[in-house]
């Protein structure tokens, strides 16, 4: 059976339907005729849930593709996402105590509405006892609304993840001893934001993200770079990997130009030899990345499951 991923980005609606064996069957975009991130959307609810059952199916033009779940993924803009210090001399109850601090300081009213993960980073640099964490929390009623959407086409959503960390499967997959044996820049570029993801022997070791336009884009690229040669100066990054969409292919010039020590290339998961379209060919594709890796993921508890059930 084919796994649906569909992606929520801004404006724009993404699906990649991969196929048991793990190849591309589909992939296609199209405008929401909203955005995710502008809550005065979700009062009028009913009609949005009309309106992307409309855009969805208008995608999925083949009528024997009938899916009852998807993987579904957010952009970083949807989430929370923080880095800061902890002190891991403390008990379990004081940390989680001071992650909530860290929360309420940015939402002091709906703190309490947000789904919460963190992940100890073990990066080494502060001093002991003292260590960084990423802090990842949605606000429930986003996942809820987006929930609406695919109730509304009748498809049950059996997993939501993030595009900044999701991707990293597609590097495990596609650059196993790259990504175990040295240190990663993974970079994604969006329409006004870019995300930064140090991984050093497979693990992130930083995260960042800095608001762009097209004034400020190249300066906070170098600060972002100096910043890693400076700090993780015994495992600074020796490659970058690159996904995303028009933005992509402006960061990746710049850094070519830049650093033309480092290697810098896409994440490009299709295989444009094979698209049917000719005029798809030597695209940048890396957008459909975060897409390819959640499917992966999916499809690899899939196939566990089945394991297990033998």
């Amino acid at each position: 059976m084919d796994n649906l991923t569909l992606e929520f980005s801004d404006d724009v609606l993404r699906i990649l339907i991969l196929d048991d064996s793990g190849k591309i069957s589909f992939k296609d975009e199209t405008d929401l005729g909203f955005n995710m991130n502008d809550y005065s959307y979700f009062k009028n609810r009913d009609e949005l849930v009309d309106n992307f059952n409309e855009k969805f199916n208008g995608l999925l033009k083949e009528p024997n593709l009938v899916f009852k779940e998807a993987g579904v993924l957010i952009d970083t803009s949807q989430a929370f996402l923080n880095v800061f210090p902890v002190d891991f001399q403390e008990d379990a109850g004081s940390i989680n105590s001071h992650i909530l601090w860290e929360l309420s300081n940015y939402f002091p009213e709906t703190y309490k509405n947000y789904n919460i993960k963190y992940y100890r980073l073990n990066n080494q640099f502060l001093t002991d006892g003292i260590d960084q964490i990423l802090l990842i929390a949605v606000d429930k009623n986003k996942i809820e609304f987006i929930k609406s959407l695919c109730n509304g086409c009748g498809i049950k959503i059996k997993s939501v993840d993030i595009d900044q960390f999701v991707v990293e499967k597609c590097l495990k997959v596609f650059y196993p001893e790259e990504l175990k044996n040295s240190t990663l820049l993974l970079i994604g570029c969006k329409n006004s934001r870019l995300d930064f993801s140090l991984i050093s022997g497979g693990t992130i070791k930083y995260y960042d993200y800095e608001i762009i336009n097209t004034l400020n884009f190249t300066n906070l690229l170098v600060k972002q770079m100096n910043f890693y040669n400076s700090v993780f100066e015994v495992n600074r990054p020796g490659k970058i990997f690159l996904y995303g969409d028009r933005n992509a292919e402006v960061v990746k010039k710049f850094l070519n130009e830049e650093f033309p020590d480092l290697l810098v290339q896409y994440i490009n998961p299709v295989d444009t030899k094979d698209t049917k379209d000719t005029k798809d060919n030597n695209k940048n594709f890396s957008k459909f990345s975060p897409l390819f890796g959640l499917a992966l993921k999916n499809l690899s508890k899939k196939l566990e499951n089945n394991f297990r059930n033998l």
